[in-house]
């Protein structure tokens, strides 16, 4: 679980990377930005690879 955090951490390192005790990762980022204080400040999945693809989601509609 950590080198996968780490892997997490890595590709995306303005997110925080968390994994729940019943097994949920979930991602936060922040402080934003007034610009950003509309967006998506945290996503949620029951894997890894769904979080990275969440993530990647929000940094492509950021853009």
């Amino acid at each position: 679980m950590e080198q996968t955090k780490a892997r997490l951490k890595g590709e995306f390192p303005a997110w925080s990377i968390i994994r729940t005790d019943i097994g949920t990762w979930w991602a936060t980022r922040g402080p934003l930005t007034r610009e950003e204080l509309s967006g998506v400040a945290d996503v949620s999945a029951e894997t890894p690879e769904g979080l990275a693809e969440k993530i990647r989601e929000v940094i492509r509609d950021d853009r």
